[in-house]
């Protein structure tokens, strides 16, 4: 018999425990906005570079109207401590999870071969693991959005200053300029489907400061490159 009420004892004790636990326990959960970046196939990208790829090609209101409800969450959050019967505690683990500086986490993913075993043969399959983490808040996204707005969100920052621009002349930057000019010479017209003498011309030149950027850079054909070339 004594040995049953000490399991009665040792129950109700967990009981209780169990029950201030869920009671006690923080209810706030920061709403932080998570992005996923697959890097596969890249060379330790720069986290700059993935931030100005990402706001370049999604733009900056998806973060703006996240900020706003976060803001709403924080009301939410004010309005249930304040009907609290534990203000103080309350007060003390929402604090604790508030992390505005972190609002938003950049998770960069790289595709990994995993092998199972299909009716004795091995057979590959791809897995998505995040390998690095990068937070940050509203203002530094603001910031490199209206650093991008300046240069017309043609590049990314490190992009736009690198000091080798000739580096950035790759084939699919000349092939976009061509097809932008529909392979016709910008000067006297002459049309070039074929590619044939065709060439990516830097309108302000490299030497003076010209960027390998779309709107500095335009289709010419070699005679019409050739006199420019002379000019300059």
């Amino acid at each position: 018999m004594e040995v049953l009420y000490i399991f009665i004892a040792i129950a109700a004790i967990s009981i209780i425990g169990c029950i201030c636990y869920f009671i006690l326990k923080s209810p706030f959960k920061y709403p932080y906005y998570i992005i996923d970046i697959d890097i596969s196939g890249r060379h330790s990208p720069l986290i700059e570079d993935i931030v100005d790829e990402y706001l370049i090609a999604n733009g900056i209101n998806e973060f703006t109207n996240h900020y706003e409800s976060v803001k709403n969450w924080e009301t939410a959050c004010q309005n249930k401590i304040s009907k609290s019967t534990i203000k103080k505690l309350r007060q003390e683990q929402y604090e604790k999870a508030v992390d505005d500086d972190r609002m938003f986490r950049f998770r960069l993913i790289r595709q990994q071969t995993r092998y199972k075993q299909i009716d004795y043969q091995k057979q590959a399959y791809k897995v998505p693991v995040v390998v690095e983490e990068n937070f940050c808040n509203l203002d530094i996204i603001k910031s490199r959005y209206s650093a991008l707005a300046k240069i017309n969100f043609e590049c990314t920052m490190s992009e736009y200053r690198a000091k080798d621009q000739r580096k950035r002349m790759n084939k699919q930057l000349r092939d976009q300029i061509a097809k932008r000019d529909n392979y016709t010479c910008q000067i006297c017209g002459k049309y070039m489907p074929d590619g044939v003498g065709l060439h990516i011309d830097h309108i302000l030149p490299i030497s003076k400061g010209g960027k390998s950027v779309p709107s500095n850079l335009q289709v010419l054909c070699s005679k019409c490159n050739g006199k420019k070339s002379d000019k300059r």
